[in-house]
């Protein structure tokens, strides 16, 4: 195999079409769509007229020996089976969503009579059930494990040989290494229609900070566009939040997020409201938040959490019974960009009073398994705020008296919070993640965050390396690791991908030979059934110079004809002739003549073939290139004009038409 030529995508896509046309090639699982020869939208009258056509060519009083007699008993019951499903529209809506087990499972859903609209609506809504009860245990779960660990606590032990030889440095002791334990844990269930209700446990333990509580959440979904959610603990603080989202538009939308610390009243909401617009791959939003460090006139002049509140208010406003967040009012304006499938952009500007920052980062795809993330991030631009200092809306603010009134290029900070970080995320399987976040910052100094995400449960592991800033540090954290993982992912992980994907390719292949040898044989007989009326009504054909098929082709018609919807002439004939020699000369035919099977399925001078779906499932047809990209080419004769048409196998196919015609082209 040609390594450099493999391409990962485009080999587990191939993987994924084979495992869905194989469960769709399955017998257990028939396409009796195709065996009539009828669109999916076809109505009642058309499936009758289509069966009582294909019932007359395999009833089996029209064959004598007794081997096509069997034959065409055979094929005769599925076209019956076939009928009989789709003939009843509770049986049809059954089995256009479930397939064959929904036939069967259509007498567990009542006998009530019903609208078609009901019976879909029913089996959809069984179809759902089914498949949340399959997915329910890990996608309405959802649960959160974050353990901090401060590296520099941990004490090491060296001893020395006999000979005095430095020998080991292994850890003895943990304590005070773990600084912090944050879990979460949450459920969602369906109250309602439009009613979602999720509780969420949160525990964390930070020094000396000790909190536990239980929240409870009501989402209320208005539509596709709407949705408005409450939240509220069980236990204090009794900090309730409202949050709702409306999409005006394909391209606009709109959030806001109310949060109250006191049930009384004591401070004031805390109020964002953001605007969001779609340019082509780039998404713009603005973010305005009030925080909840704001007066209105008179009301919440007293708040604990207004500015200055620390050391002037000494009024005897009732004191909260818990320790309040101070939240700043800021402005924020967020961009993301998506160029491309391996690159994307995302970048945050926030500003406010007390502190303003800056973050941007780049991720770049190196395939569907692996991908690498680089940020910056800047902190502290702001105005050094007093004790005494706050702003009241509606209030005449005196520049001469309020500290905080000073000039802004006097007053700025500087660059107190640097930060950049590395980050590497590695796919291990279709439901597990891993990444490795190695994050610079100049006041904590260099922390590796180490995380594993399955399904909807995660585990993150943030290592203090070191408090302050060291270069070599930082060097070996986020350079030595990203190399290890290059390497292990191009030597090791992605050629193993490569062999267990092909690998995986020929056990399916394997596991369809005897199926498909099967439909084959059935394929085979079935023309062999055919083939005396097909040839009587051929012949009336040509002599009524009407519709004649004169060759065609189903299959993997590799000669660069399928690739192409082109009808030129010469190129047509010549690889026509390659894809007739290559039904004769290869030990595993890629294409069958299927001329027969296509003349059975004339009327009136006119042939139909519904799109959707292979076309292996119509009488006479089986597939010859299980896993490959599969054509039909027709050569066919119409009021003595030669006609030559290819189209793919989830194309329909209509013919005569005189865009087919060979005289137009020369």
């Amino acid at each position: 195999m040609n390594v450099d030529a493999w391409d990962d995508e485009a080999e587990e896509a191939r993987l994924r079409d084979m495992e869905r046309e194989w469960a769709a090639n399955s017998e257990a699982s028939p396409d009796y769509y195709k065996i009539l020869n009828v669109s999916r939208h076809a109505s009642t009258e058309q499936v009758r007229d289509s069966y009582k056509r294909m019932s007359l060519l395999f009833h089996p009083d029209r064959h004598h020996d007794e081997e096509s007699r069997e034959w065409a008993h055979r094929q005769f019951n599925i076209i019956n089976r076939a009928y009989e499903v789709l003939v009843d529209p509770r049986s049809r809506a059954a089995y256009d969503q479930l397939g064959e087990e929904g036939v069967r499972l259509n007498a567990a859903l009542g006998h009530k009579v019903q609208s078609p609209r009901d019976l879909q609506a029913a089996f959809q809504h069984y179809a759902r059930c089914q498949r949340i009860e399959e997915i329910e245990l890990w996608s309405r779960s959802n649960s959160e494990i974050t353990v901090n660990i401060d590296s520099s606590n941990i004490k090491f032990l060296s001893w020395m040989t006999e000979a005095g030889a430095y020998r080991a440095s292994l850890p003895y002791g943990v304590d005070g290494c773990v600084s912090g334990i944050h879990m979460q844990h949450s459920f969602s269930a369906d109250l309602a229609t439009d009613l979602l209700g999720t509780v969420t446990g949160k525990m964390l333990l930070h020094g000396p900070n000790r909190f536990s509580n239980v929240f409870g959440t009501l989402k209320y979904t208005a539509g596709i566009n709407s949705w408005a959610s409450v939240k509220m603990p069980a236990l204090p603080p009794y900090i309730v939040s409202f949050r709702g989202m409306h999409q005006r538009s394909a391209y606009r939308f709109y959030t806001a997020n109310v949060e109250q610390q006191t049930l009384n009243l004591l401070t004031p909401p805390s109020v964002s409201v953001t605007c969001g617009h779609v340019f082509g791959s780039l998404i713009g939003t603005l973010t305005m938040s009030t925080g909840n460090r704001y007066t209105l006139g008179p009301f919440w002049a007293n708040s604990p959490t207004r500015f200055g509140s620390e050391s002037s208010n000494k009024t005897a406003a009732a004191k909260p019974s818990h320790p309040l967040e101070n939240i700043p009012s800021t402005v924020a304006l967020d961009l993301f960009s998506s160029d491309s499938k391996q690159d994307s952009f995302n970048a945050n500007v926030t500003a406010g009073i007390e502190n303003s920052w800056i973050v941007a980062n780049y991720t770049h795809k190196l395939d569907d398994h692996l991908s690498i993330t680089g940020g910056l991030g800047v902190a502290g631009l702001g105005i050094p705020m007093s004790s005494d200092s706050y702003f009241r809306i509606g209030d005449e603010h005196d520049s001469q008296d309020d500290p905080a009134a000073i000039d802004m290029a006097s007053g700025l900070q500087g660059f107190n919070n640097a930060r950049i970080h590395v980050e590497m995320a590695a796919t291990i399987d279709d439901w597990t993640n891993l990444t490795w976040d190695v994050e610079v910052n100049l006041s904590t100094g260099i922390t590796v965050t180490i995380a594993l995400q399955r399904f909807e449960h995660s585990i993150r592991l943030p290592i203090l390396l070191t408090p302050i800033l060291e270069l070599d540090v930082a060097a070996y954290a986020m350079f030595l690791p990203v190399v290890a993982a290059l390497s292990l992912h191009y030597a090791v992980l992605k050629p193993r991908r490569r062999r267990a994907i092909q690998q995986r390719l020929d056990e399916l292949k394997e596991e369809q030979r005897s199926q498909l040898y099967l439909q084959r044989l059935h394929a085979e007989e079935t023309v062999r059934l055919l083939t005396p009326s097909v040839e009587r009504s051929r012949a009336a054909a040509r002599a009524a110079d009407g519709l004649v098929i004169e060759s065609a082709l189903y299959g993997d018609l590799p000669f660069d004809i399928a690739a192409q919807n082109s009808n030129s002439l010469h190129a047509v004939l010549d690889h026509f002739w390659n894809s007739r020699s290559a039904l004769s000369t290869t030990d595993e035919p890629r294409a069958c003549d299927v001329t027969l099977a296509l003349q059975s399925l004339i009327t009136n001078n006119q042939l139909v073939i519904a799109c959707g779906g292979g076309k292996y499932s119509l009488p006479g047809f089986y597939d010859p290139s299980f896993g490959v990209e599969k054509s039909l080419f027709v050569r066919y004769r119409f009021h003595g004009v030669q006609h030559e048409v290819i189209v793919k196998d989830n194309e329909a196919l209509a013919i005569p038409m005189k865009a087919h015609s060979l005289q137009s082209q020369l």
